[in-house]
């Protein structure tokens, strides 16, 4: 009886992680995207950059990993206090690196970063099956 308890509440959390780790990557595939078409919004709106080189570029590539680094450890993690503080370290860390020289920049990818993060933990607290407690295992008498 003791074997199978543990054996469903292996299977309760195995299946709860893969449905966080699948949500968190279904937001490190959209960071991308959605950089793309704000930078193609951008454009439309002000015209092409004034600003030429590969550093800003270079910032968003470490930006991106980044956000996928603090994506693994939040899908990893069970406390949601530990996620919140991950993700605002995230959206912190962001805001200190790019908000001196390229403040549009910052604002953006700290938002997005921000943003794209909460959804994954909502959607993988949500979605994801409910953990049942160990006593309504138990047989009652």
């Amino acid at each position: 009886m003791a074997l199978q308890l543990t054996w469903t509440k292996a299977a309760e959390m195995s299946q709860q992680r893969t449905g966080a780790f699948v949500y968190h990557v279904v937001a490190c595939l959209l960071f991308p995207l959605a950089t793309g078409l704000g930078f193609q919004f951008y454009i439309t709106l002000f015209g092409p950059p004034l600003s030429r080189g590969v550093a800003i570029g270079l910032a968003v590539q470490l930006i991106f990993a980044a956000f996928v680094l603090a994506n693994a450890l939040i899908a990893m993690t069970t406390s949601m206090k530990v996620k919140i503080v991950l993700t605002s370290a995230l959206v912190i860390a962001n805001l200190i690196y790019l908000l001196p020289q390229h403040p549009l920049h910052a604002l953006f990818l700290a938002g997005l970063s921000g943003v794209l993060t909460l959804a994954a933990i909502y959607m993988a607290t949500r979605l994801t099956p409910e953990r049942k407690s160990s006593n309504s295992h138990q047989i009652k008498d």
